[in-house]
């Protein structure tokens, strides 16, 4: 039987950053990772494989991240556990001194008669499977997305670019429901429809058509649509099968309990990734957000601090900070939306900017940026961002969640000293985050009546 210091299970982004920071931290560790899946790969990545990807195998995360990176890449099945002895599908017996699930999740499949019809997937982390979805789409004509999120909206636009009829049906009032307010969404189904996709809100599939293989579907409305594919993205819950058979705590919709630091009821076994517990940057309360880029921020806060607590810091909750492109437009957010800010009973402001983000924007490539800020009108911090235009959208996202995270205040950003260019930026005078948090301040001060606003003004003075 082989012993390891350190054994993650899972091979996807959490647990490869977690391998690499353990062994950057504990370099005279022995680390094991396991993984089920012969190939592994990177999730963001599968919509892009339906188009902008040759083929699946253009979206691999390679195995030299982790055996460069001093850690054993073991490919077999964890199927159960005596002590601190992990029982693999093969036969084979692992012995551990920490152990870190980064199992993942799996997708949520809607109560939908006919879903097991030829023809019908949904977004899968397997190779083989996702190999299978894009042969299936080259013979596809009339597709149907169930689901507008992320990467439902994602997928639609590859297909669309592909030059297939694709249908997007979304149960809730707009695209991109959670993470971006009414106009946000607006904006998403504009740029969809304008590459020729079809958007149905409000809408339920209550059947899947087809003698054996798909034929179409059925709408709760009783109205049928012509569809020879069906693809399903209606999100996805943790993988809570080891952390069962472990005896460990977890929510079945949230995932494993873990405290601030990510360690289980368990003292030596942690949770990372989308099959951990998260709580909510503002509320405390549970998070459902599943994002690479916060289970990575995971994995190198339990690497670090497997043994002792190298560095004192805490997992402080999830922002949940998004980007995508749609049909060449580009959408971000971070932090809380007007709408959630409504639900929570805050006290807010809003502020506005919309720029080129190029000077001048006659430049070649500039396009429009539309930033939307929400600041507390009480402690002036900034809540949330929302934003769409060109690139730069990308980087302006985790600018914003930095300034969010940090608890900026609105003349904390007024007074930024940022750096531009005319190919690169929109210019120094219009610069979209610093117009907005203006325009927010402006809607402040004409807030405050002015009797109020010199009493406040004299009672900084004295302080």
């Amino acid at each position: 039987m082989k012993k390891y210091d350190v054994v993650v299970i899972g091979g996807g982004p959490a647990g490869v950053t977690c391998a690499i920071s353990a062994h950057n931290t504990y370099p005279d560790k022995s680390i094991a990772l396991i993984r089920r899946e012969k190939t592994a790969l990177i999730p963001c990545g599968i919509p892009y494989i339906l188009h902008s990807l040759n083929s699946v195998d253009e979206n691999i995360l390679p195995d030299g991240l982790v055996a460069n990176n001093g850690a054993d890449l073991i490919i077999d099945e964890v199927v159960e556990k005596e002590e601190k002895v992990l029982k693999l599908k093969s036969g084979k017996d692992i012995m551990y001194d920490k152990l870190v699930l980064a199992v993942g999740s799996a997708s949520v499949l809607p109560p939908i008669k006919g879903m097991e019809k030829v023809g019908v997937f949904h977004v899968k982390k397997d190779r083989d499977y996702l190999a299978a979805m894009k042969d299936y789409t080259k013979k596809a004509n009339n597709i149907v997305i169930i689901g507008g999120g992320y990467v439902g909206v994602e997928i639609a636009d590859e297909l669309l670019k592909k030059g297939k009829r694709v249908t997007v049906i979304e149960m809730m009032d707009r695209l991109l429901a959670t993470t971006m307010d009414q106009e946000f969404g607006a904006k998403a189904r504009e740029v969809l429809e304008k590459a020729g996709g079809t958007i149905l809100v409000e809408n339920k599939v209550s059947a899947i058509l087809g003698d054996g293989r798909v034929s179409g579907i059925q709408l709760q409305s009783g109205e049928n649509l012509n569809a020879d594919m069906v693809i399903v993205s209606t999100g996805a819950r943790p993988n809570l099968t080891l952390a069962s058979k472990f005896g460990l705590a977890a929510h079945p919709r949230h995932g494993i309990w873990v405290n601030e630091y990510l360690r289980t009821m368990d003292k030596d076994i942690f949770a990372i990734g989308d099959c951990a517990s998260k709580c909510d940057f503002f509320t405390g309360e549970f998070s459902s957000v599943k994002l690479a880029s916060t289970a990575m921020a995971e994995g190198r806060l339990v690497g670090s601090n497997l043994f002792e607590i190298k560095v004192v810091r805490k997992f402080i909750g999830v922002l949940g900070s998004f980007s995508t492109k749609i049909n060449g437009t580009s959408f971000g957010t971070s932090g809380l939306t007007e709408e959630k800010a409504k639900d929570m009973n805050l006290d807010y402001i809003i502020g506005e900017a919309e720029t080129a983000d190029r000077h001048p924007g006659k430049l070649p490539g500039a396009t429009k940026i539309h930033l939307k800020l929400v600041f507390s009108r009480y402690s002036h911090t900034l809540l949330g961002a929302q934003m769409y235009g060109g690139d730069s959208v990308g980087e302006m996202v985790n600018m914003l969640s930095v300034i969010i995270l940090n608890k900026m205040t609105d003349m904390d950003i007024d007074n930024l000293q940022i750096g531009t260019h005319p190919l690169l930026s929109a210019s120094p005078i219009a610069y979209p985050v610093i117009s907005a948090t203006v325009d927010a301040i402006k809607k402040w001060y004409d807030y405050i009546p002015k009797k109020e606003l010199t009493n406040r003004l004299d009672s900084r003075k004295k302080h």
